[in-house]
């Protein structure tokens, strides 16, 4: 090789590392890199025009010929590759081995997320390099792919104080969420509570919801097992307010309500509050019942003028006891078409449950949506009960499925007053007909959202969705995100050994055999 190769050569490895170096280091420094990179093509030029007869010669050589063919297949496998991950890019498709689906998510964030009214501002105060962002960064991938409404962004709080002081930040992995003026803070970034808070950002008005009291009602500030306080923590986390309601004592239902529920009454509600509700109504308002057996809660006329029926009675059902429950205790697992029921597949339990019928009223539309199974019944004979005697007789009793749940709606025409202006003032009417429709639910039993049977399966999912039907919040009608699992593995001492000698000796041994069985051929 000349003298000016070997020049060329060395020139041509300098430059190259050299602009690979600024590249990395200083990838806006542009200039230099690329006077560099002319620098090395310029010396490969003259390196393969003065050398171009020992190049030929070597080309020619067997080994030559065997190093092409090698690199001619590495670029066929590294462009099927590339091929492969352009595909790919283009066509995302992820999947979740975990056993509770927990970077898969739930319907109610994919409907909540798909329907956004407008963007949501996502910031994550998280250390640059700390596991739980990078953890936080693989759990939000299916949501900002979900939506392009949602811009994530993230904030190390040690690198930039001024900004985390701003925001009022005080511990790592807190997430600010921000949509028009409104501001939601989560401390701790869960599905759950993501979606909580992207709830309170997007909703423009806090809608109210009142708890009757004074009739032995279970109440929301109850934390036993028989309480709702569970029930009021859920309707607050979907961006509700709530608050209790005594007609004796305020003797209306304000202005503002936008459902009234009665969970559970024990004494009878009197007729003048009866008249009360039924105003309330007839303005094209909302009512949850929650009716348990054997009260005397002295609304079976009442409801009546609103096509439900309520005898007395207890739903039975042999078929419960396959799900780990009661006969007494019906599971219903299968559900009528409807707007709450709609891809809800999950089973609910309901203690002590009673039938709910609809009947026939003009100028209302009744809708069954909770159905028990084919083998149950409504048993009437309440003493043969009690004896622990009781069996289906077809002359008294409700044959199955019994239905024990009942929508009730009814259009009412609404005067609301117009907004008056100087030319209007001459007017004789200044009010305006709007169509409302009233809302009135019947449900057999009031146990199954209690503090102890909320979290069971479906039941809490299914009391809300009544809630946000009855609301006409029907965007939050799903099968809302649950919490991560943690089940500890726990071994005894044998299976601790079996797993160590699977797990370590095994292959200890197939290597050790392995390097005998090569040093033994070696030596032949």
């Amino acid at each position: 090789m000349k003298t000016s190769s070997k020049v060329a050569v060395w020139l041509m490895s300098l430059s190259a590392i050299c602009g690979l170096f600024i590249y990395v280091i200083a990838p806006d420094k542009t200039i230099p890199a690329l006077i560099l990179l002319g620098l090395t093509i310029f010396n490969a030029l003259f390196l393969a025009i003065t050398e171009r007869s020992n190049i030929f010669r070597a080309l020619k050589m067997r080994s030559a010929i065997h190093g092409t063919n090698s690199i001619i297949l590495i670029v066929a496998v590294l462009g099927i590759l590339i091929f492969i991950n352009l595909i790919g890019y283009r066509h995302k498709q992820q999947y979740d081995f975990t056993e509770s689906g927990f970077y898969t998510l739930s319907p109610q964030t994919q409907k909540i997320i798909g329907s956004l009214p407008r963007e949501v501002k996502m910031t994550a105060f998280f250390q640059a390099d700390s596991p739980e962002k990078s953890l936080f960064q693989d759990r939000m991938q299916s949501l900002l792919e979900s939506s392009k409404k949602i811009n994530l962004s993230f904030i190390d709080p040690d690198k930039n104080p001024s900004i985390t002081k701003q925001y009022g930040i005080t511990t790592y992995g807190t997430v600010v969420l921000e949509s028009g003026n409104k501001e939601s803070k989560v401390r701790e970034p869960n599905e759950a509570n993501l979606i909580n808070g992207i709830i309170k950002v997007i909703k423009d008005e806090q809608k109210t919801i009142r708890f009757l009291e004074g009739h032995g009602e279970k109440r929301i500030d109850d934390f036993e097992s028989q309480g709702f306080s569970t029930v009021k923590a859920a309707l607050e986390k979907d961006g509700y307010k709530i608050e209790k309601s005594l007609l004796l004592q305020s003797g209306e239902i304000p202005k503002n309500t936008e459902l009234l529920i009665i969970a559970g009454p024990e004494k009878p509600v009197l007729a003048e509050e009866q008249k009360i509700i039924e105003d309330y109504l007839n303005r094209g308002g909302s009512v949850l019942l929650l009716l348990d057996p054997q009260t005397k809660s002295l609304m079976p006329q009442f409801l009546k003028r609103w096509g439900i029926d309520t005898p007395d009675s207890f739903v039975i059902d042999p078929m419960s006891k396959l799900f780990g429950g009661d006969y007494a205790a019906p599971v219903v697992a299968q559900y009528p078409t409807h707007k709450i029921t709609r891809d809800f597949s999950l089973p609910t339990i309901f203690p002590l449950l009673r039938a709910v019928k609809p009947i026939k009223i003009d100028g209302t539309n009744t809708t069954e949506f909770l159905l028990t199974g084919a083998n149950s019944w409504g048993e009437t004979n309440l003493n043969a009960l009690k004896e622990g005697k009781s069996q289906f007789d077809d002359k008294i009793d409700i044959k199955g499925p019994v239905s024990v749940a009942v929508i009730a709606t009814r259009e009412i025409s609404v005067r609301e007053p117009e907004q008056k202006t100087d030319t209007d003032i001459k007017k004789k009417s200044p009010t305006t007909k709007n169509i409302k429709e009233a809302r009135l639910t019947v449900i057999g039993d009031s146990d199954f959202a209690s503090n102890k049977y909320f979290n069971f399966s479906g039941n809490g999912d299914l009391f809300l969705n009544v809630t946000s039907y009855l609301v006409e919040e029907e965007n939050l009608i799903s099968i809302r995100p649950k919490e991560r699992e943690n089940r500890p593995l726990s071994l005894t001492s044998d299976q601790g050994m079996l797993i160590l000698m699977l797990g370590v000796l095994a292959p200890a041994l197939t290597i050790f055999f392995g390097v005998r069985t090569w040093w033994r051929r070696r030596s032949l």
